[in-house]
């Protein structure tokens, strides 16, 4: 049984991938029949104009998703695929989009070019902080003003340009919950956040390279379970690799992903080349579980070179025409994508790959009300009639700062107007990054971007909370959540003794969440451990005073009702 809409074709569209016409397909293509179960092809023949006849084996897609013919060689760069399958029937060829039993299409293969070098990251990073229990982590210093709305949660930031990277959990008051720290320099972490995944709440984030296009490559999905361990990997298909933008898990359980594959192609229509180099922008839908390509999406083919902003084609780097940044599955099955590039949000039609409408832009479908259009933006979600979005407004350029953005969308007379602008206090104007995230009661959650604050507003406008890092240090998106979670780890301990018996023991648990209380407890074996002294949590680290003769030590973790979580491991003093 499929798991998406049910298809309403469009005249003489065909649902098959890659979409017919497509200029840049991987080598390593799979040619899928989303429509159709492995019994409704009767033969297909494939055909590389310089590589000649493909023998390969069908095969049904997961979720029910259709069947995928999978050549047992690579096509060859740059030449032409001929692809004709016979059907065993013409409700086959309905369901295909087809006129006839018989199905032809063609695409044109890639010609890949070296991508841009990873980026070296700043020189000067900011502060960070340390820990008596935990002198592994450090973390970026956070400062928090007082937070009238603890209810919704804590915030999930990914720490960049920091001394040590890493998804980092923050509570209301801007302390450290969770921070897993990349000690590789050269790898990042993007897009922390809460999503649900088999029906249970998870914890997702990329993680990758970032080169100086600012895209990720040597990339992958991670997905984490509330004990922070890891349920599953999720990769790009067909020869690609993770992008740090997005990262969806829809209800279905498949992972919508985006890719950044740098090209040949003709530039002439922008100035460039006819042999120049172009960076594409690549939607993958993966089934999770097995990690199979669902589906693709290329930008090149789909939207006009012409409707950049990006300027005019760089000397000796690809051409970032499009450059997406969020993808999201709309109720109907179709996809909203935002390209920074073209100043632009899409509806794309899930089953033909066309592009419905162009919210924004050169290109727009809609008329733009006053002070609706946006700039170099971020993180477009559609939910009924409002567009929300984060508008950098740079770089360059084009407005004095960012806002964050709700649009009212007439998809009736195909008209915008804005809803609420919202601005930081002071002003900021960010380079690149940025989400917005409605939250439960009907606030926004705004990460700032490389502006390097993350803030909430009330609905009527109003800021009422703000969480800064110092600079250089951002985070590229921030959400906020109720997250419950137990580290399968004990808690950490440290032991300062003093004369006459006193004692001060440094404890913390990185990533626990339900501890109320920390007890300090002490014997001459662990079983005969008897309480010494009782705090309350204080964040992150918790500092406990006492006296004891005891020769070993040891912290109990304790919720809000008394009862032991975890046990530290027992020091001797």
């Amino acid at each position: 049984m499929r798991t998406v809409p049910i298809r309403v074709p469009a005249p003489h569209s065909l649902d098959v991938l890659p979409f017919p016409g497509t200029a840049d397909a991987s080598p390593y293509s799979q040619i899928a029949f989303p429509a159709l179960a492995p019994s409704a092809i009767e033969s297909i023949t494939v055909t590389g104009s310089d590589s000649g006849d493909h023998a390969g084996s069908l095969r049904a897609l997961p979720c029910g998703r259709g069947t995928a013919f999978m050549p047992a060689k690579p096509f060859q760069p740059g030449e032409r695929a001929a692809v004709v399958a016979r059907l065993s029937s013409r409700a086959a060829a309905i369901a295909s989009g087809a006129r006839s039993t018989e199905l032809r299409f063609s695409f044109r293969v890639a010609t890949a070019v070296p991508l841009p070098l990873p980026s070296t990251g700043p020189s000067t990073p900011g502060p960070t902080e340390s820990f008596h229990s935990e002198p592994s982590l450090q973390p970026p210093v956070v400062t928090a003003t007082s937070d009238p709305d603890p209810g919704s949660g804590d915030a999930f930031v990914s720490a960049e340009d920091s001394t040590q990277q890493g998804p980092m959990i923050l509570d209301d008051k801007g302390r450290m919950v969770w921070f897993r720290p990349i000690h590789n320099t050269h790898i990042s972490a993007f897009n922390l956040r809460v999503q649900r995944y088999e029906g249970k709440p998870v914890l997702t984030w990329w993680q990758g390279r970032v080169n100086v296009a600012g895209v990720g490559t040597e990339g992958e999905g991670l997905i984490l379970d509330d004990h922070y361990r890891t349920l599953a990997v999720v990769r790009a298909s067909e020869g690609y690799s993770a992008d740090l933008h997005e990262f969806q898990i829809t209800p279905a359980g498949t992972a919508l992903i985006s890719v950044f594959a740098p090209v040949r192609a003709d530039l002439s229509s922008v100035g460039g080349s006819r042999d120049g180099e172009l960076l594409d922008s690549i939607v993958q839908e993966i089934d999770i579980r097995t990690g199979r390509l669902l589906w693709e999406w290329h930008a090149f083919g789909h939207v006009p070179l012409t409707a950049s902003e990006a300027g005019p084609p760089p000397p000796g780097s690809p051409y970032d025409f499009f450059h997406i940044n969020s993808i999201q599955q709309l109720p109907n099955g179709n996809l909203l994508i935002s390209a920074r590039n073209t100043w632009a949000v899409y509806e794309v039609n899930r089953y033909t790959g066309k592009v419905i409408w162009t919210l924004g832009g050169k290109d727009s479908s809609f008329k733009m009300g006053s002070g609706a259009n946006f700039y170099w933006q971020h993180d477009a979600h559609l939910e009924g009639n409002t567009l929300t979005l984060f508008d950098d407004g740079a770089t360059p350029a084009e407005e004095p700062q960012s806002r964050a953005l709700k649009l009212h969308v007439d998809l009736a007379r195909f008209k915008v107007t804005v809803a609420r602008a919202y601005t930081h206090s002071p002003g900021v104007l960010s380079d690149y990054e940025g989400s917005t995230q409605t939250l439960p009661n009907g606030n926004l959650f705004v990460d700032w971007g490389r502006a390097s604050d993350v803030s909430e507003y009330r609905p009527s406008g109003e800021q009422i909370w703000n969480m800064s890092f110092t600079a250089p240090v951002h985070s590229y998106r921030a959400y906020r959540y109720r997250w419950n979670a137990e580290p399968e780890t004990r808690p950490a301990i440290s032991v300062n003794t003093g004369s006459g018996g006193k004692v001060t023991v440094y404890a913390s648990w990185n990533g626990a969440t339900n501890v109320a209380r920390w007890q300090l407890v002490a014997g001459t074996i662990r079983q005969g451990l008897s309480p010494v002294a009782t705090t309350a949590s204080t964040g992150f680290e918790t500092a406990i005073t006492g006296s004891t003769a005891q020769l070993y030590l040891a912290v109990h973790a304790l919720d809000s009702a008394g009862r032991v979580l975890a046990t530290s491991a027992l020091v001797r003093r």
